[in-house]
């Protein structure tokens, strides 16, 4: 036999023994040997589908010490591109084990199905701990002519104002479109992967303003100037930021939901323990301070709380679906 032959047979050889093994752990996957085996038994795996530095990132990175306390050890994995399609296609097809999850910002998944560009649905990733409820801030740089949300309008009917969202077809873009086209402002659009790429962007001249989450703002509140929120309320992060609707404007908010949600199909034991553990990790005060250190504040979401949030939401998005372009 040559040397050529013998290098092709192992090579055979080992992926028949690799093909055998994943079959063999797929088998043991759907059998009641799963559930004898201890979980987690490793690292799960925690998707954040924006760059670093932003508040899915920097949440995440709060969160992870107190899950592990509570038997739950997690790394980060950065999976970003598309405004969160490109993780959300990995979780949905990975092995339904519990080792997968990500951090939601619905209605980004809702957004993804009625607009018709993934191949799942935001209702099958289940969801597992949900921790906040936000609104949307619009901010331009500090130095900016633009101070009040009032000059934000009247320079968009003088001159072209270009804004960055924090995601293509994400949750921000879609509130900022709502907002072009409710008030009828003719500014342009350019998308960022996260408020890590947006907010140098604007601080840098690149373009006159953009949207994101009051957390991730309140920490650059130094470099950066808020015009308005966009929710029912004001935001504990930006206090002193008014809503549209306290400015006199009328646009539909489109709120922010953060939760972890895991692959469909894991089995429900595994979904409780990592259930569990967010909310054991929540009971801790000193994950509440870090939280709220860094400008982010909790609102705690059950699954069913979660799941009934994601459902109104998708309503919502329907109607505006249009806007998507």
């Amino acid at each position: 036999m040559s040397s050529k032959s013998g290098i092709d047979r192992r090579i055979v050889l080992t992926s028949a023994g690799k093909a055998a093994l994943g079959f063999a752990a797929g088998g043991m996957l759907g059998s009641a040997a799963l559930g004898e085996e201890k979980f987690p038994a490793r690292d799960v795996s925690w998707i954040i589908y924006q760059a670093p530095g932003g508040s899915i990132d920097t949440t995440a990175r709060i969160i992870q010490p107190y899950l592990e306390k509570h038997g739950v050890k997690t790394s980060l994995e950065y999976v970003i591109g598309a405004g969160g399609r490109v993780a959300r296609t990995k979780l949905f097809t990975a092995r339904p084990d519990g080792y997968l999850m990500m951090t939601e910002s619905a209605p980004g998944g809702a957004i993804d199905e009625i607009i018709g560009r993934a191949g799942y649905k935001a209702s099958e990733f289940i969801p597992i701990y949900g921790w906040s409820v936000v609104s949307w801030q619009l901010c331009v740089n500090k130095d900016s002519p633009i101070r009040t949300f009032q000059q934000f309008v009247d320079e968009c009917r003088k001159r072209r104002v270009v804004v960055g969202t924090i995601g293509r077809s994400g949750s921000s873009h879609i509130q900022l479109a709502a907002l072009q086209k409710e008030l009828d402002l003719p500014f342009a659009m350019v998308h960022f992967e996260g408020s890590g790429k947006a907010y140098p962007a604007v601080m840098g001249g690149h373009v006159d303003a953009a949207i994101s989450g009051p957390g991730s703002g309140s920490r650059m509140r130094d470099s950066l100037r808020f015009l308005c929120v966009t929710g029912a309320e004001r935001e504990q992060a930006l206090p002193d930021v008014p809503t549209l609707r306290e400015l006199g404007f009328n646009v539909t908010p489109i709120d922010q939901i953060w939760y972890a949600m895991t692959t469909p199909k894991v089995p429900d034991d595994r979904i409780a323990i990592l259930s569990d553990a967010f909310a054991k990790a929540f009971e801790d005060k000193m994950l509440w301070e870090q939280m709220h250190k860094v400008g982010e504040y909790i609102r705690l979401l059950t699954r069913a709380q979660v799941d009934e949030m994601v459902r109104k939401q998708a309503e919502v998005i329907e109607k505006y679906k249009d806007l998507l372009g």
